[in-house]
């Protein structure tokens, strides 16, 4: 589905009026925000289409994206002559694109961390994944170790730029530790990069969309999840966000004219959700298949046999 709309909440900054509040449907309160359409002259979705203030007492929240999928048969404006509204931060003068060393890739693409090993070990038992599986995404992700037995996730895009590496620490289990640090970091403070550096993320395995121009692409959001799902459904280019926050319009461009796949981690499917209907030109189908089970649960869980049902 491909969105050409753009929603915010009702405020004084974008109706130069003072903020209403309505009727809640669900706790009968008058303390409904509602969404506006600011390509549409700041008109209302619908009466019902908003959010309650009161959040941990009612939860009542009822999105766009929502009510046109309950709605599939409204006609959508024509957008031809409406002017394209959209928030932006400010580009500060030295904000320019710096990338890290293609060097490091090559210096710490080694098999020893203690992910990679589990993988190996455990996950190539229990997956029934032969050594040419894990052999082809050991290289296809380039996936690194430091000397301390720690994974380094590298983020490189389609044009081979290093944006940055996300070390993680994982136990012999495959579990993850409380240790995380990315290499951009650690290069700061050693002093080995200029003044004003500005990191811009991309996607775990964004590289690959050159390699694999013709396949559909998955996203998800964990390295770990792109790593097992790619030895496992190879038909697919995995991506990973590296975080439930790392879902951005920005981040999301590499992606026009391809064919997409969302899976959310389970708890993160409205976030998810609001993030690509409110991105233009993105041929996308998301999946709610995870919120059956309990929060912070992914994909490579079910397949692991870790994953709970939510309780009802």
């Amino acid at each position: 589905m491909q969105s050409n709309y753009h929603y915010v909440f009702e405020s004084p900054k974008w109706t130069g009026k003072r903020q209403k509040k309505y009727s809640c449907p669900q706790c009968g309160k008058k303390s409904l925000v509602r969404y506006i359409d600011i390509r549409n002259g700041c008109r209302y979705v619908d009466d019902n289409v908003g959010k309650c203030d009161h959040e941990h007492r009612c939860g009542y929240h009822y999105t766009p994206y929502e009510y046109y999928n309950d709605h599939p048969w409204l006609k959508k404006p024509d957008w031809h002559n409406i002017p394209i509204i959209k928030e932006s931060k400010p580009k500060r003068q030295d904000e320019v694109l710096l990338l890290l060393p293609k060097d490091d890739v090559a210096k710490f693409h080694a098999p020893i961390s203690t992910f990679w090993q589990w993988m190996m070990r455990e996950c190539k038992i229990k997956l029934q994944l032969s050594d040419v599986d894990l052999a082809r995404v050991y290289d296809d992700y380039m996936i690194g170790s430091t000397r301390e037995g720690d994974v380094i996730f590298w983020q490189i895009d389609e044009d081979g730029r290093v944006h940055t590496g996300h070390i993680m620490q994982y136990g012999p289990n495959g579990h993850r530790l409380r240790y995380q640090n990315w290499q951009h970091s650690i290069l700061a403070k050693c002093g080995l990069l200029p003044k004003g550096w500005i990191l811009h993320q991309c996607f775990f395995g964004q590289h690959l969309l050159k390699k694999y121009a013709e396949k559909q692409v998955c996203v998800v959001e964990s390295e770990k999840t792109a790593v097992i799902l790619a030895a496992l459904q190879p038909e697919f280019v995995w991506l990973a966000t590296g975080g439930s926050s790392g879902l951005s319009e920005g981040k999301l461009s590499c992606l026009k004219g391809r064919q997409v796949k969302v899976i959310p981690d389970s708890g993160c499917y409205e976030k998810w959700s609001k993030i690509l209907f409110e991105t233009d030109g993105i041929d996308y189908v998301i999946t709610n298949q995870m919120e059956a089970y309990e929060p912070n649960t992914d994909l490579a869980d079910i397949f692991l046999g870790e994953a709970t049902i939510r309780n009802k």
